[in-house]
């Protein structure tokens, strides 16, 4: 197989994944620019008809046909499956926000943090919360799902801070080096505009803007990178660059159809043709009746019935097209399901769903989705981790060499959102209390976030709880021996005489 090469020294790989030697650089040979991006149109109208498939538009609603027995057109249907399976796995996924720790080597997430490791810890967490990362690692995540493949750019705002947000590969591309590693060479961030392109060009060193007549001719003037990488990074839904419904199009296709010929019978069914038999022409009052009343009287001038003593048959019915219900239901269950196990998400419209009682059972139906799930968090900790490292260069705690190790020790957790019963949780910790420890206690109760936190708080309870003990011992024994007696003496014994001896 020849390999496709897009310009002089690009290539595209079988997983559409660009590659240039190490030695290429961009900035001597811009004129590549140009015909990479006129090249990547191919890819481009792919991943554009990608979302347009998520978002409902299917080839059945562009297929029609005239029926001559209804005398109209008819239009199909589109049943949209794709938005259902990502948003089911996106939500699942990612719909409980990552949880990014920074813990440094050889200590555990419930050890107290020195103040330069709270510090830098303290500056993760602002500066993501300040990207709102939950919500971009969502989107990124549900991109993936529909791409095949999903980018992410770290950048700097007006206010000196530094953000990253999601890019679609509709706006976006990265050119590889071929070593094993795999360096980002260059990025290139564009829009695409009846057939004009316009964006930016990011190297190591310079961001270059460009637009169509900047693309030819000498490279424009670049801005120093203040971040001093590529600062794009890539989530590979899996190193195929599939996406989830890919594999499935041609039987959502069937689906759409199927649905469309069922709502068709429908019309077909109200729009039977009545068969008459005996019957004299219909005035035009009946023929108005029988199509606005849907009645058919049949009777003379003089308001009597048809005279059928000559042995003349009366009959008035509809013509009705063969109906095969079951065989289509069972089409439509057994398509629609198929879809999904190849997916490996569940449907969450499945009726047999809600008869799964017990925890361990839905535990059973999700396994597959959960093994997904882990594959997945294991591409996206990698490609965060890589718009970390890029985000941490303007941490002005630290030093550029010890970035690497930061990110090292940076534990990015995902849970997948799975329902959980509050009952079975507080047995797994009546069972455990006394094995374990009591952080790893309280991390099976999927309510508490923060098990640090919830240890601070019980220990400040108990604090308090004994604090509140020892005011009320020494409140009893702070009496100064007045308590209430029956002796003038303030003695209350009678010193074992007998009051009435």
């Amino acid at each position: 197989m020849t390999t496709p090469f897009l310009t002089k020294d690009i290539y595209l790989d079988d997983n559409d994944v660009l590659h240039a030697s190490p030695s290429f650089d961009v900035t001597q040979n811009w004129n590549q620019v140009q015909q990479l991006l006129s090249a990547y149109s191919g890819l481009y109208k792919i991943y554009h008809a990608k979302m347009r498939v998520y978002k409902g538009d299917h080839a059945a609603l562009h297929q029609s046909y005239y029926s001559p027995l209804l005398n109209e057109t008819e239009e199909n249907m589109s049943i949209n499956v794709p938005k259902n399976m990502v948003n089911t796995f996106a939500g699942f996924f990612a719909g409980i926000p990552a949880k990014v720790n920074y813990v440094p080597s050889g200590q555990s997430v419930n050890d107290p943090l020195d103040e330069k490791s709270k510090a830098i810890n303290d500056w993760i967490s602002k500066t993501l919360n300040d990207s709102h990362y939950s919500d971009i690692m969502y989107e990124w995540a549900k991109k993936a799902d529909i791409y095949g493949r999903g980018y992410a750019i770290a950048y700097i705002d007006k206010s000196k801070d530094v953000h990253f947000k999601d890019l679609s590969p509709e706006n976006c591309l990265i050119v590889y080096d071929n070593s094993l590693n795999e360096n980002p060479l260059f990025a290139v961030y564009f829009v695409k505009l009846n057939n004009s392109y316009a964006g930016t060009v990011f190297t190591d060193d310079k961001f270059y803007d460009f637009n169509s007549n900047t693309l030819v001719g000498d490279i424009p003037k670049g801005e120093v990178n203040p971040l001093g990488k590529v600062p794009v990074a890539e989530l590979p839904e899996n190193d195929e660059r599939l996406g989830m419904f890919d594999d499935a199009i041609s039987a959502i296709d069937k689906l759409d159809k199927a649905f469309s010929l069922k709502f068709n019978d429908y019309n077909y069914f109200s729009n039977a043709i009545l068969f008459l038999v005996g019957f004299d022409k219909l005035n035009k009052m009946q023929t108005e009746n029988i199509m606005r009343l849907h009645v058919l009287q049949p009777i003379d001038e003089n308001g009597k019935a048809p005279d059928t003593s000559n042995g003349q048959t009366i009959d008035a019915k509809y013509l009705a097209k063969p109906q095969n219900d079951q065989q289509q239901e069972h089409f439509l269950d057994r398509v629609t399901s198929q879809i999904y196990q190849n997916a490996q998400i569940i449907n969450l419209s499945d009726p047999q769903l809600g008869a799964t009682a017990s925890g361990d059972a839905l535990g059973k139906k999700l396994q597959p989705m959960v093994m997904l799930a882990d594959a997945k968090a294991r591409k996206m900790t990698n490609a965060f981790k890589q718009i970390l490292a890029i985000m941490l260069t303007q941490c002005n705690l630290i030093d550029n060499s010890e970035i690497n190790q930061i990110v090292a020790d940076t534990q990015v957790k995902f849970t997948p959102n799975i329902p959980q019963s509050l009952l079975d949780e507080s047995n797994i910790v009546k069972n455990l209390n006394g094995i374990v420890s009591t952080p790893t206690l309280l991390s099976y109760l999927s309510n508490i976030n923060n098990v640090p936190q919830e240890l601070q708080q019980i220990l400040a309870e108990k604090r308090q709880n004994a604090n509140e003990y020892k005011n009320a011992a020494n409140s009893d024994d702070d009496s100064d021996g007045d308590y209430p007696t029956n002796n003038e003496n303030g003695s209350n014994s009678n010193n074992g005489s007998d009051k009435d001896e």
